[in-house]
């Protein structure tokens, strides 16, 4: 299990910790049999798992600067606990119970154990209550030696019991590895200052996994297309050539894979080298994409489901998805499990629905083993195991990738444990990856690095802010919006709206990282009742971020967050006057929210009177290049 990179760690750690690194000399036969410290286990423990470190933390008594980084990770990855950091002093001697204990937490076991288990052992009642369960689990497992008929579960640990308790592990174990990605939104390349990793350097990550198991499966749980101009402007095809060269297993897609149309799409899938599944997709009632497909590991079979999220219906533009249906991730899922589980040893369900559907899953559909997530952004540092199945998740933009491991004894899954890569100044990117992106990206600098115009301020677009807030950004683009159009008013989702834009030059791939996505100017002609629906619609999950919650320009209003959904806007002036229900306004928005994205059922096509076909990012870019005034945060949406 262990990585090439921690073993060099733990063999330099060793030289100043004095860790059983001795051999050939009576001293080294006396230390192997000398008793270790806390501080010396969890390094070893942690090493040998592969746990990416990623940080120290002084949490812990007696930790030295070195081995910091590694109670980090055993924090991170649930190893030690709460108690554990109350309690445990580093520079301690560990014993055989607490260290086994250790090592169990790290195997994260689906099934408890009997204490049947370790009876055999003469001083069995010594063992604690607490570490019982644990110590049951390694007898079991053969994580103990039984031939010893006592277990001492108060000795100190010695450098010799470690090894022959990671030998034991070795030899009843098998481990199959999973690296997976999700939510890229086109951020396949590296961004220091943003954290993001890049494909190439998550394929180094892979090369050494598989280096280590060729077994090892890889995964993409989607929303990878699009987002950024250098998947936007080549309609996905850098982040695909990437894939394939990195010989993914499969990809689910999400719904911004949407955002080509389903047609393309289709096409993609048709032509990949890898599959792309997903289960609950219908195309006029017909199976839009494979529900799954056979993966064939280490002697065992894997069906490998897919689903994709029921929202994408308002996720994506509703004219990318005619004819498409998104049924309910639940009951397919249901529906696909029993349909293969006679066929498979283990099914593995990539899902793009959110963490909220796959605990659903998890917790209602028996015989799925492992849910790999995306679409809600979720931070999973190790696989959490609900009534039937593991979730895990990777967070996004490739500033986490995953590593999960399938555990087994003999042919049976016994646990999933795993943990998040993040970038740091030690992983390097491979360089046949980051030469696909190279041509692409040449292509692209000439015309993104054009200077369109400059701010004097910043222009805020943070998820955060946006999705709950008006922002100077969002003004000046539906101010943007309404002169082009010579509308009444304006409004734009703030799920639109990706990136901020810092003072000084813009240039047109900072325009084109606030508006990444295909979305054009359209007017619509709507009553006054259809926006006051449409403004209680936006506040409804306030103070929550919603991509839903809309920018506006023309007109103000104010709501009351602790009020009912659905009764929260309290006044509404447009040109100052007040807003008058049946009174017919002309509209300027984009074609996703015109045409009932993100849930404006108020809104449909037959209200829009023009498409002007012009995208939002050259609105923008007409403005700044103009000089049209920017706006401050004026007051047009009041929280009260």
């Amino acid at each position: 299990m262990q990585t090439q990179k921690n073993k060099i760690l733990i063999t330099a750690l060793a030289a100043g910790l004095t860790f059983s690194t001795y051999a050939g000399t009576a001293d080294a036969k006396k230390s192997v049999k000398a008793p270790v410290t806390t501080e010396t286990f969890i390094v070893e423990l942690v090493g040998e798992l592969g746990i990416d470190l990623q940080g120290s933390t002084d949490l812990f008594q007696g930790v030295s600067g070195d081995a910091a980084a590694y109670f980090e990770a055993a924090v991170r990855t649930g190893i030690l606990t709460e108690e554990d950091v109350a309690e445990v002093n580093a520079g301690n001697k560990i014993s055989r119970e607490q260290a086994y204990t250790y090592l169990v937490r790290s195997l994260n076991l689906k099934d408890t154990y009997s204490d049947d288990s370790f009876k055999n052992f003469k001083d069995y009642r010594s063992i604690s209550d607490e570490a019982e369960p644990y110590v049951a689990a390694a007898a079991e497992l053969g994580l103990i030696d039984k031939s010893d008929k006592t277990f001492k579960p108060n000795k100190p640990l010695t450098s010799e019991d470690i090894d022959e308790m990671f030998d034991l592990m070795d030899e009843n174990i098998t481990v199959m590895p999973i690296v997976h990605t999700n939510d890229m939104h086109g951020r396949i390349t590296f961004d220091e200052d943003e954290g993001h990793m890049g494909l190439a350097k998550v394929s180094t990550l892979v090369n050494e996994v598989r280096a280590e198991n060729p077994d090892a499966m890889l995964f993409d749980l989607g929303d990878t297309l699009h987002g950024t101009a250098l998947v936007n402007n080549f309609d996905g095809v850098p982040a695909l050539e990437a894939l394939t060269e990195m010989s993914y297993d499969a990809m689910v897609p999400g719904n911004h894979d949407f955002n080509f149309g389903h047609e393309y799409l289709e096409e993609v899938a048709g032509n990949a080298a890898f599959p792309i599944v997903s289960a609950n997709i219908l195309e006029d009632g017909e199976n839009f994409l494979d529900d799954y497909t056979v993966i064939e590991r280490g002697g065992q079979t894997f069906g490998v489901v897919g689903v994709t999220a029921t929202d994408t219906a308002e996720k994506t533009s509703p004219k990318n998805i005619e004819g498409i249906e998104f049924q309910d991730e639940v009951s397919r899922t249901q529906d696909i499990v029993d349909e293969i589980e006679d066929e498979v040893d283990h099914i593995i369900l990539l899902s793009h629905s959110g963490l909220d559907t796959d605990i659903n899953i998890a917790n209602e559909v028996e015989g799925v083993d492992l849910i790999i997530g995306g679409h809600s952004h979720d931070t999973i540092e190790t696989p959490v195991k609900y009534e039937h199945a593991y979730v895990t998740q990777a967070y996004e933009y490739t500033k986490a990738a995953g590593h999960t491991n399938l555990l087994f004894s003999g042919d049976e899954l016994i646990g999933v444990n795993g943990f998040l890569y993040r970038d740091s100044a030690d992983k390097v990117e491979d360089p046949q990856i980051a030469d696909i992106f190279a041509p692409y990206q040449d292509i692209l600098d000439e015309l993104l690095n054009e200077v369109v115009g400059s701010t004097p301020v910043a222009l805020d677009g943070a998820r955060e802010n946006v999705r709950t807030q008006e922002t100077n950004l969002g003004n000046l683009i539906t101010d943007a919006m309404r002169s082009t159009l010579g509308t009444d008013i304006a409004i734009t989702n703030g799920g639109g709206i990706r990136a901020s834009i810092d003072a000084g030059e813009v240039t047109r791939g900072e325009v084109e990282e606030v508006l990444p996505f295909i979305n054009t100017l359209v007017q619509m002609n709507v009553t006054g009742e259809q926006l006051l629906a449409a403004l209680e619609h936006s506040v409804r999950m306030a103070p929550e971020q919603n991509g839903g919650f809309l920018h506006i320009s023309g007109f103000s209003f104010k709501y009351d967050a602790s009020a009912p959904a659905g009764s929260r806007v309290t006044e509404v002036l447009v040109g100052g006057e007040p807003l008058d229900t049946e009174k017919v306004y002309t509209v300027a928005t984009n074609d996703f929210t015109a045409a009932g994205g993100d849930g404006y059922t108020m809104f449909s096509a037959d209200d829009v009177v023009f498409d002007s076909g012009e995208l939002l990012s050259a609105v923008l870019t007409e403005a700044l290049a103009s000089g049209q005034p920017i706006p401050g945060v004026e007051g047009r949406i009041v929280s009260e």
